[in-house]
């Protein structure tokens, strides 16, 4: 007996893994910032609170996240694509 399960659209799954990946991201930045909060100031007072954290982490974190996010689901597309295609070939056999 064959699987009827369907697989779904790749944009549905790279929504997914950049919405994962980000809330990853925040948590990360969360855990980080509390823990440099923490720690014994250093001269740089500007840096000393959520503000300055929040803005580096958007400015630079967030987009390095998504740049290699974004890479890795290039490389999957490209390594997904031949099965996708083969997988709807082989559904539209079994329609008819």
């Amino acid at each position: 007996m064959k699987s009827s399960i369907r697989l779904p659209k790749f944009w549905v799954l790279a929504t997914a893994q950049i919405v994962l990946v980000v809330a990853c991201a925040v948590v990360w930045f969360y855990f980080r910032t509390v823990a440099y909060l923490a720690g014994p100031p250093d001269p740089d007072t500007y840096a000393w609170n959520w503000g300055f954290q929040l803005v580096a982490f958007a400015i630079v974190w967030l987009p390095a996240f998504l740049v290699c996010t974004g890479i890795l689901l290039v490389i999957e597309r490209a390594a997904l694509t031949p099965y996708y295609h083969a997988r709807a070939l082989q559904v539209g056999r079994h329609v008819r």
